[in-house]
């Protein structure tokens, strides 16, 4: 029976690294993440390249494992530059071999299907990439060929933008930002609360995400302040939903003016006997936001310099050597 354990062996077995719950490294010469989502769960992220995707490929790749007899989760993931793969072990699988099962598996049907290994990098898009490295592609970090000068310059531009946004940065300035940000993101939570009669936390998670947007438009500065600042302004927007709503309402039913609404309005909103009957829906909406926080929670950690800074130090520390340039190098100097 396979534990946790016996997988991640059986990943440092097959040569891959890691850095944290990622695993990186190179498979029949396709540049590969395993990228942990349980103890014996995993998303197989394939680094590839096409100008579009084939019409019907999920289904062919499906196919073509199938065919193969294997066991390999279903396809989470197809774009122009990965195809990610989820990847389960059993509890009778015996890790080593029901791995490299696996990646031969998901290499073979990419190859029968015409969809070769990534050849160009991830960061300029020029050919012959001579490194690999982890990059940011579509939001998931994953391995990929790239130019190890197009790497460090990327990683000079990131410090440069952090160091400049230390000293020029402002709080004032980015809580402004913060707040129209925070306002364009309650919209089509109104919308949809109005006319729709539901609320959804996926759509509340554009309230943080949009006040984070706006803070760094308005070049607010990107410390860990940065986060309790947007969490502030979203929870803000709590109150700001059901003032909202009564004005749409006495604009839309009642016929007052914009100006007159907005008056009327908060009149209504700072008596004790409105807030205590809308205490309830307040509640609701203080627990969904709270919800949309914690999905947007990666999105705005992963936007302070300090973070960037972290990101950018990964990405150069997992740089490596590119076997496929190497190989074609030595191929011509035969």
């Amino acid at each position: 029976m396979a534990t946790e354990m016996d997988v991640l062996s059986a990943i440092n077995q097959l040569g891959f690294e890691g850095l944290g719950n990622l695993f990186y490294g190179t498979w029949k010469g396709y540049a590969v993440t395993l990228r942990k989502i349980s103890a014996k769960t995993f998303y197989l992220d394939v680094a590839v390249r096409m100008e579009k995707v084939p019409a019907g490929l999920r289904r062919a790749l499906a196919r073509g494992i199938k065919e193969k007899g294997v066991r390999l989760g279903g396809i989470e993931l197809i774009n122009k530059k990965r195809v990610v793969f989820s990847v389960s072990f059993k509890g009778s699988d015996q890790a080593l071999p029901r791995l490299q099962e696996r990646l031969d598996a998901a290499a073979a049907a990419l190859r029968e299907n015409g969809i070769s290994p990534a050849d160009t990098c991830a960061i300029s898009g020029a050919a012959r990439p001579d490194s690999l490295c982890l990059v940011n592609v579509n939001g998931a970090l994953c391995y990929q060929p790239v130019c190890a000068a197009a790497v460090r310059e990327q990683g000079t531009q990131v410090r440069a933008k952090a160091e400049e946004n230390e000293v020029n940065g402002s709080y004032a300035m980015g809580v402004l930002g913060a707040a129209l940000g925070m306002l364009v993101g309650l919209i089509p939570n109104l919308l949809t609360i109005i006319y729709a009669e539901m609320i959804s936390a996926w759509l509340f998670a554009l309230v943080p995400i949009c006040a984070m947007f706006g803070y760094k438009l308005f070049k607010g500065k990107m410390s860990r302040g940065s986060i309790v600042i947007v969490i502030v302004m979203s929870l803000l927007g709590v109150v700001l939903i059901p003032y909202l709503e009564l004005v749409i309402f006495l604009v839309k039913d009642s016929g007052f003016t914009l100006g007159q609404a907005f008056e009327i309005a908060w009149l209504y909103m700072t008596q004790p006997e409105f807030l205590r009957e809308i205490s309830g829906d307040l509640l609701q909406l203080l627990l969904f936001m709270g919800l949309g926080i914690l999905v947007a929670w990666r999105f705005m950690s992963n936007q302070t310099n300090g973070s960037a800074m972290q990101n950018s130090e990964a990405q150069l520390a997992s740089l490596r050597p590119n076997p496929a340039y190497q190989e074609n190098d030595a191929y011509r100097q035969v």
